[in-house]
């Protein structure tokens, strides 16, 4: 039987993020990833995924000396938004895909 944890963990992309669905996303939603993953309980498993995606889709893209399979963007964007609306809560699609702007002092001095 398979858990709540590991059926998270078969989307695409979220491995690396085993982390932040301990510390945070687990927390957050009240999750108990040792729970048998059931048809019950889906709801909850694709609202972890929204929330790891929502993460991704606003992190930058660092990748120094490694190969990866990665996904663009805008699925990652359109995955969450699809789980948030299909599972009750369309009112956190409004904050997806925000870009972040950095605003500094810097001049064109070196």
């Amino acid at each position: 039987m398979a858990t709540i944890r590991d059926t998270i963990l078969e989307y695409p992309s979220v491995e690396d993020m085993e982390g932040y669905l301990d510390k945070v996303v687990s927390v957050r939603r009240g999750v108990n990833l040792n729970e048998e993953c059931t048809v019950d309980n889906m709801r909850k498993v694709e609202l972890c995924v929204a929330d790891m995606y929502a993460m991704l889709v606003n992190s930058p893209d660092f990748t120094e000396n490694k190969l990866s399979i990665t996904h663009p963007r805008s699925f990652y964007l359109q995955t969450a938004k699809r789980l948030y609306i299909e599972n009750g809560e369309p009112e956190k699609v409004a904050s997806l895909g925000k870009r972040i702007i950095v605003k500094g002092n810097a001049g064109n001095r070196w």
